[in-house]
């Protein structure tokens, strides 16, 4: 076999195996399902079949059978006789205690779960009114109603409004077409890292804010102990 014909080969099942991957559909890690990544794996090791045996056509069907068999699956899940094809949601925190069973269930380990509720911003179980874990593995938190922030709409008050932060420097770079796009200048914004007492290589991130203000994030410098970061399980 030349390497022309072999690179023919794997060109071509890369297109096999990305064109069932497109009639699967557009999904992001998190939505995966157990029957999609069945059907991923598989297609990706069938695809790899004709660069080792010689027999693409075979090995293009497969991959656009499993294909169809996985878009068959999403849509009878989406059926409510058949909604939970995949699996249910799973409680695991109730009134702000941790179902044991329910953990044990989903293979999760309380180090885990407790990871999963600072992403969501939940430092405390005890503040946590219901955890459920849903069929494609994330977390979602209700939070206990005497722990929730006050809003403004509950004080009855007016916002003012917030847009996207404007990245000017990130990683000790700056971000010229940023600047240009606030209409601001490379004298403005060195003034302004220069009166935060850092040089533009230390800063990891300088953000203009709707409001015109500038926050300026800089590296942790470990070696003077800026910090004190306590231990995380």
């Amino acid at each position: 076999m030349t390497i022309i014909v072999y690179s023919i080969r794997c060109i071509f099942m890369f297109l096999v195996v990305w064109l069932g991957l497109r009639i699967v559909g557009k999904k992001s890690i998190a939505q995966i399902t157990t029957y999609d990544l069945a059907g991923i794996l598989v297609m990706t090791t069938i695809g790899v079949e004709p660069l080792v045996y010689k027999i693409p056509s075979k090995a293009t069907e497969g991959v656009l059978v499993l294909a169809l068999c996985t878009v068959f699956l999403g849509k009878v899940s989406l059926s409510k006789k058949f909604y939970n094809v995949d699996q249910k949601p799973s409680v695991v925190i109730v009134h702000g205690k941790i179902d044991k069973e329910e953990m044990r269930k989903n293979n999760m380990n309380i180090s885990f779960l407790i990871s999963q509720l600072r992403l969501k911003n939940y430092f405390k179980i005890a503040d946590v009114e219901y955890a459920i874990v849903e069929p494609n593995g994330q977390i979602s938190v209700i939070q206990k109603s005497q722990q929730r922030p006050v809003t403004l709409k509950d004080l009855k008050l007016n916002a003012k409004y917030e847009g996207l932060a404007l990245p000017l420097i990130i990683d000790g770079e700056i971000q010229y077409k940023n600047l240009k796009y606030a209409n601001l200048g490379i004298q403005w914004l060195d003034d302004r890292v220069k009166k935060s007492g850092a040089g533009i290589e230390n800063i990891s991130i300088a953000e203009l804010d709707s409001q015109g203000q500038l926050s300026i994030s800089k590296y942790i410098d470990k070696q003077e102990g800026e910090q004190e970061v306590p231990p995380i399980f």
